[in-house]
């Protein structure tokens, strides 16, 4: 019993200073929430042929502004025998209004409720000028995508990857020594990280595809 109480005096330090690195919970910023929630939709409109949830995307996606822009990257590819990026594919995802009504248009044949909301949404116009940036790519199977990102100091950082729901994807955040900082491996590809760095520079983000076929994804820093 002595010796029991003994090793739990010596962890409890352990425990606190581990305790202590951990990245305290705050607020979500309202732009991402949207954000996911109109990538969910999407994934969700694809993965089932729901027009109705693609129009709904496509509708938040005006409303909030994204703008699609190139982020530059560099590509490792795994050891895995086989080309598991010719293998048949199921999922997609967009925020691309264009391109999500188009897709929605085909799927609702005939339901003029549904070509309804789609000419509402096409006419939309937003008033506010720029908006939430965001990168489209793919990871091929059994590969890795990294991206070299400025975040400041002191200053919240989110980085969000949502994938096209084929695959499992991972995400790692590294600091420019090679430290990990944070990550978020679960078994989906649905990806969020946050970190406050303690000094401006620039981070390492990673988003390793752990399955046999491609995965498109969006990418959103703050």
């Amino acid at each position: 019993m002595k010796k029991f109480i003994a090793l739990v005096a010596m962890l409890l330090p352990l425990a606190v200073m581990a305790q202590e690195k951990k990245e305290a919970s705050v607020p979500v910023p309202a732009t991402e929430n949207i954000f996911r929630m109109a990538a969910e939709l999407s994934k969700y409109g694809y993965a089932n042929n729901d027009a109705l949830s693609l129009i709904q995307a496509a509708r938040m996606a005006k409303q909030a502004g994204f703008v699609a822009q190139q982020q530059e990257k560099t590509e490792e590819t795994g050891t895995s025998t086989g080309d598991g990026n010719k293998k048949e594919k199921a999922g997609n995802i967009s925020l691309d209004p264009a391109k999500l009504l188009a897709d929605a248009k085909a799927k609702a044949g005939d339901d003029g409720v549904l070509l309804a909301l789609i000419d509402d949404v096409q006419s939309y116009v937003r008033g506010a000028v720029g908006g939430s940036k965001y990168a489209v790519d793919r990871v091929n199977a059994h590969s890795t995508d990294t991206y070299r990102i400025s975040f400041r100091a002191q200053e919240l950082a989110i980085v969000t990857v949502i994938g096209d729901g084929d695959t499992d994807l991972d995400l790692y955040i590294y600091d420019e020594n090679g430290n990990l900082i944070t990550s978020d491996t679960d078994y989906t590809d649905d990806c969020v990280c946050t970190f406050t760095p303690r000094w401006t520079g620039v981070f390492v983000v990673k988003i390793v595809n752990r399955g046999s076929v491609y995965n498109n994804y969006v990418l959103r820093t703050n």
